[in-house]
């Protein structure tokens, strides 16, 4: 094969995986969500107002899938796919820099509290399906996965977000 004929080969594959990458996701996988589609996210402290945001909602932002393993080995390595709070914040006008404090309870009474060193260095994922499937009803409406942390901070069953500046 002279160097014409390579260089064309090349461009012609580069090209056909642009155009299937781009009509799949860029990787994001389907993940069916229709068993908590209408869940609701409360995020307290953005606005004078409670924001609520579905789940369906959540899964329509620019979304990321991340392979991640905690730090505590209590849970294997995982795939998180899910908006970063980052993005909700974005369309909200509002930075994880703005707060002093992020406060993230599950409906199970779980709550972490994180302050501005730890979620200011760290990226945290709304995660509406792990390992490319749905959450699980122990899970529900999102997790919190937080890459390379311990998994304590994993919140599972997230129902509200709040905000302290």
């Amino acid at each position: 094969m002279n160097k014409r004929n390579f260089r064309k080969s090349i461009f012609v594959f580069l090209s056909g995986l642009f155009v299937i990458l781009a009509f799949c996701g860029c990787g994001n996988p389907d993940i069916d969500i229709s068993k908590y589609e209408d869940s609701v996210v409360v995020f307290s402290g953005l606005t004078d107002k409670n924001i609520k945001i579905t789940v369906k909602e959540l899964k329509a932002m620019d979304c990321v899938t991340v392979k991640t393993k905690s730090t505590s080995d209590k849970i294997g390595e995982i795939k998180a796919t899910g908006p970063l709070l980052d993005t909700v914040l974005d369309a909200y006008d509002a930075e994880k820099q703005d707060f002093r404090i992020i406060n993230i309870y599950g409906s199970d009474k779980y709550k972490i509290s994180l302050t501005e060193s730890f979620f200011g260095e760290n990226d945290l994922i709304l995660a509406f399906g792990i390992d490319e499937k749905p959450l699980d009803k122990g899970s529900r409406p999102i997790r919190l996965i937080i890459p390379g942390s311990d998994s304590a901070y994993w919140v599972r069953l997230v129902d509200r977000i709040e905000f302290i500046r």
